[in-house]
């Protein structure tokens, strides 16, 4: 059974079974009648929805519980508290002064619930209430255990005000106190520091002597022996590892040599001495003649042989020289924009072919006999076959044929 406290501060409770609701303002009579018939635990929602239907700032201050009752005793009690109203239930206490929406909070097995108004002081005595709707400064839903209708009955809030606090712990006995003299001031407890060798495993070993340790020093390397065995010989001999007494086939002058190592300026003496021993190439020597077999046709139907390597382009050049020998430049294209100053490469390679986009503008086709066209990666040496057309672009297109 519900109590409230009469007074007439504005606010009026509804109460029904599971529910109870509280509501102040200056509607707060209609809004208390509307929404009591329609109070009940499972309508929280349409109830907020009729509360905030005029908006949030025009929401009149409230106190909404429902529940769930266990035998004689609340079960979980729902609390949704908004402005001027606070709600003690057991040891919690839900205010909504001090948020702008409301707050909620949800308390288990609650003894006793007590809604309060801030402006109930002076209030009138605790009456009964069943279920209805009533003018009310505060409201009360009792448990099993408090003693409901009674007048003057102590709100949970005034039971925990009014309950005597513990003893105070009996003071320790009082010591005699040693005059000043004889007084020592207090030490700080002593720490002992343990030895490094017994913290640190293996630390102490290993910066000990050896003598100490029982580890026997390491020796110190040996020379090296004498080199053998077959293919080292009398070659080695003379050029690295014979004395100069001995006959060195490399002469020095007394103190520039140590009879050990080759000099630098003998190395470069010999090479001088093989590039004088190969005859010097004149400008009446042929070309170097191609593999038998191997040409390229260019546009206008003539042959050009493959030999070591052929860059074309439309002004092409060559920057860098691999193995001493020039590659043959042979212009296609000339004026075409299509075609790059240096489009391609076409090498014999151990009797392949091997054809290289040189980073051309628009790249190199390739399109083997009875195959698609397969564009070139830039830089990326690519064997084809005999019968192979490469497409330049342009309308330019050279073929890779035999005899």
């Amino acid at each position: 059974m519900a109590e409230y406290r009469a007074a007439a501060n504005g606010a009026v409770a509804a109460v029904r079974p599971g529910a109870l609701l509280l509501v102040s303002g200056e509607s707060a009579a209609a809004v208390a009648a509307e929404l009591w018939a329609v109070l009940s635990p499972e309508a929280t929602t349409a109830v907020l929805e009729r509360l905030t239907a005029d908006g949030l700032g025009r929401t009149p201050d409230f106190a909404l519980l429902t529940w769930q009752s266990a035998g004689e005793r609340l079960g979980g009690v729902r609390i949704i508290v908004r402005g001027a109203f606070e709600v003690v239930a057991g040891e919690v206490v839900v205010s909504g002064t001090a948020v702008s929406t409301w707050a909620e909070r949800v308390v288990d097995d609650a003894e006793r619930v007590e809604i309060t108004h801030a402006d109930a002081a002076g209030a009138a005595s605790w009456l009964p209430f069943v279920d209805g709707v009533v003018a009310a400064a505060a409201v009360a839903v009792p448990g099993a255990s408090a003693a409901g209708g009674a007048e003057g009955a102590p709100s949970a809030r005034a039971a925990r005000i009014a309950e005597p606090a513990p003893p105070a712990p009996p003071a320790p006995p009082a010591t005699p106190q040693a005059s000043v003299v004889d007084a020592e001031p207090p030490r700080a407890p002593e720490h002992t520091i343990a030895p490094i060798e017994e913290t640190i495993v293996g630390v102490t070993d290993f910066i000990r002597p050896p003598e100490a340790t029982g580890v026997p020093p390491i020796a110190p390397p040996t020379a090296p022996s004498a080199l053998a065995g077959p293919g080292v010989g009398a070659d080695l001999d003379a050029t690295v590892a014979r004395p100069v007494g001995e006959g060195a086939a490399v002469g020095f002058a007394a103190g520039d040599h140590d009879g050990m190592t080759v000099a630098s300026a003998d190395i470069r003496r010999l090479r001088a001495e093989r590039e004088a021993s190969r005859p010097a190439p004149t400008a009446a020597d042929p070309a170097p003649a191609a593999a038998p077999g191997v040409r390229v046709r260019m546009p206008d139907g003539s042959f050009e042989p493959l030999g070591h390597e052929i860059v074309l382009g439309r002004s092409p050049s060559v920057s860098k020289v691999s193995g001493g020998r020039l590659p043959r430049l042979v212009t296609i294209g000339h004026g075409d924009p299509d075609i790059s100053r240096s489009h391609v490469r076409l090498a014999l390679e151990g009797g392949t072919v091997v054809v290289t986009d040189l980073h051309s503008r628009n790249g190199t086709l390739v399109v083997a006999p009875g195959r698609a066209p397969v564009k070139l990666r830039a830089g990326e040496p690519t064997p084809v076959l005999i019968g192979t057309v490469v497409d330049l672009g342009g309308g330019w297109t050279i073929q890779v044929v035999g005899d």
